[in-house]
Parts: C-alpha cells; structure tokens; sequence
C-alpha cells in the first residue's frame, strides 16, 4: 500500500473545494466559526479536524464526506466507492456524536442523584 498522509490529502481538498466554491480562507474560516490561521494549517495538512468541525466543513462546502478524503486523479476509486466511503464517515460521526449524548446524559444524571 502507497504510503500518504491523510491530513494532507484532506486539508488539500478543503482547498479545492473552497476555491471552488470562490470562497476566501477568511470567509470560509468565519462561516466555520474558526480562524482564518486555523483553516490554514488544516488545509496545510498540519493539524486535523474535529469531529464537529468536519461536520461542519462538509455542510458549508456541500461535499459528500468522502470527497474530502480522495485523492484527485486516483483511478481505484469510482463513484460507489465514494458513496461506501461517505457512509462510512457519516456513520462514525453518528456513533460518535450518539456517545458524546449519552455521556453527557449520564452525567446529567449523575448530578441529579
């Protein structure tokens, strides 16, 4: 297997689909409630993101999850292959938002009694 740097590959893909969309790294920053120096180091592949900030960066540039993780001009993935990965992605971020709930319901009622 090649060896890639998943950072990067996302972070350069946030790019594409910013610039794309005709966005600046300061409007899309704003619309993402972070800097404009925070979006510049995930689009340089220095840091990654949380779970909610992807959330939020797939609404704001309209991709499916697994288009920011594909590297362009790749040939060993087609369209399903996009849509397997993008289910993926949504159903870890369901799992982990469904365990951030719960925790934070068990602690609710932990305080409670």
């Amino acid at each position: 297997m090649a060896d890639f740097d998943i950072r990067k590959i996302f972070g350069e893909n946030v790019k594409r689909y910013r610039k794309k969309l005709g966005l600046l790294q300061e409007q899309l920053a704003e619309r993402l409630g972070i800097s404009a120096n925070h979006l510049s180091v995930i689009e340089t592949g220095t840091k990654f993101v949380t779970y909610k900030l992807l959330e939020k960066i797939i609404a704001e540039l309209r991709v499916m999850p697994a288009a920011l993780f594909f590297t362009p001009g790749s040939e060993s993935f087609d369209e399903s292959g996009l849509n397997k990965i993008s289910t993926i992605i949504q159903t870890e971020l369901d799992n982990a938002l469904a365990k951030i709930q719960a925790g934070i319901a068990d602690t609710v009622l932990n305080i409670r009694t």
